[in-house]
């Protein structure tokens, strides 16, 4: 087989709706496919209906919502393609836009990832690449910085003739892989529940020897938060999973020094911010996009506390710190 598509879900249906629409018009006629929907224990009922309306493609129970590391490696276990396109559930592929991430995949020599450009509904620009995370990137200012830099690169006229571009890293929302290549690197470290897991992945790539490449000419549709913005509590836990991951890539690649400095740097940034945002939180707790702070600071300390304990920075969450 050619191409395996594999998107995991986690309750979100409607947009998953749309990019399995798109891709059912098409998938399979210019080359052999499948598409492997992996739901993260939504446990809604909802799979069943699925299922039944899209027989042709293959729908996964995963038992536990283990994170989307965790199911993109049982869609890769599970799949046959020669080829491995992990798409987001708030991703709508053209028809064009697959045909083209496929031939310049079977163009393509060596070990590489694959990724192309992503618009949101409105047209508007995703800067869906970037460089490694650093100990200059670790606050909010240093991160701004590199967005507006990154934003400075992507509208100059030299990104635009580079094509592809040869970013650090990718956005997990859109990555194709040869399978030997997936495997070779042990598929996405589920010691990531959420977020990070594409920039370790990249990292790994290169490490080996890989490439990573960007196609400014291909485009495809990214509608932001199908399934982190679900509700009050889902918000909260995507967000935390943000902070917990970063501890994890650091204390992962960082050098030793590095890796001392930024993680007591995360610690005493994050508990700082985190208390003024609760505080504001409680104080405005009728507006639930300020009360969620208060949610977010609370996980954070129940973090820190069983990172002290167990001394690991892997996110309770992870399908790893249950082995």
């Amino acid at each position: 087989m050619d191409l395996s598509v594999i998107i995991v879900n986690y309750r979100g249906w409607g947009k998953l709706r749309e990019c399995l629409d798109a891709l059912s018009g098409y998938i399979g006629k210019k080359y052999t496919s499948e598409v492997i929907v992996v739901d993260n224990d939504s446990a809604d009922g909802m799979i069943d209906s699925f299922s039944e309306e899209y027989r042709s493609f293959r729908f996964i129970r995963n038992e536990k919502n283990g994170g989307f590391a965790n199911g993109c490696n049982i869609g890769a276990r599970e799949s046959s393609g020669n080829y491995l396109l992990f798409l987001n559930p708030d991703t709508i592929a053209g028809e064009n836009a697959v045909d083209l991430l496929l031939e310049r995949a079977k163009g393509t020599s060596g070990d590489f990832i694959i990724s192309c450009r992503q618009k949101d509904e409105n047209g508007g620009e995703s800067i869906a690449w970037g460089s490694f995370l650093a100990p200059g990137k670790l606050t909010g200012p240093g991160r701004a910085l590199s967005r507006f830099l990154k934003a400075k690169l992507f509208s100059s006229k030299s990104i635009v003739k580079e094509n592809p571009f040869h970013p650090d890293w990718v956005s997990g929302s859109v990555i194709m892989i040869r399978r030997d290549f997936f495997e070779k690197l042990g598929g996405f470290d589920e010691d990531f529940w959420m977020y990070f897991e594409d920039m370790d992945l990249c990292f790994r790539a290169r490490e080996m020897g890989g490439d990573i490449l960007y196609f400014t000419d291909i485009t495809i549709e990214h509608k932001h938060g199908g399934s982190s913005r679900i509700n009050i509590y889902t918000t909260a836990l995507t967000k935390s999973e943000v902070l917990i991951s970063k501890h994890l890539y650091v204390s992962k690649h960082f050098s030793l020094l590095s890796r001392i400095f930024s993680q007591a740097f995360l610690v005493a940034g994050n508990l700082l911010s985190g208390l003024i945002s609760a505080v504001a939180g409680i104080v405005l707790f009728f507006i639930p996009r300020v009360f969620v702070r208060v949610h977010i600071f609370i996980r954070l300390i129940i973090y820190y506390a069983s990172a002290l304990i167990v001394r690991s920075w892997i996110s309770p969450r992870s399908v790893s710190s249950l082995k």
